[in-house]
């Protein structure tokens, strides 16, 4: 799967979760209403946002 907002590799690891009960990086992650927001509404609730995005978003949020 691809990052809505920067089309890159979100690194999803919900299909491995499923099959082999492993953790995704996300589900210890804590995403931004506002961040969310900036997913185009047609892929909210369908796609995650990467690392690297909610990294970006922190750091611009924080300066």
């Amino acid at each position: 799967m691809n990052c809505p907002l920067c089309g890159g590799s979100n690194e999803c690891g919900i299909k491995a979760f499923e099959e082999n009960q492993e953790v995704c990086w996300c589900f210890h992650e804590k995403f931004p209403e506002e961040l969310l927001q900036k997913i185009p509404e047609q892929q909210r609730g369908k796609a995650c946002v990467c690392k690297s995005c909610a990294a970006a978003f922190r750091n611009d949020t924080m300066t």
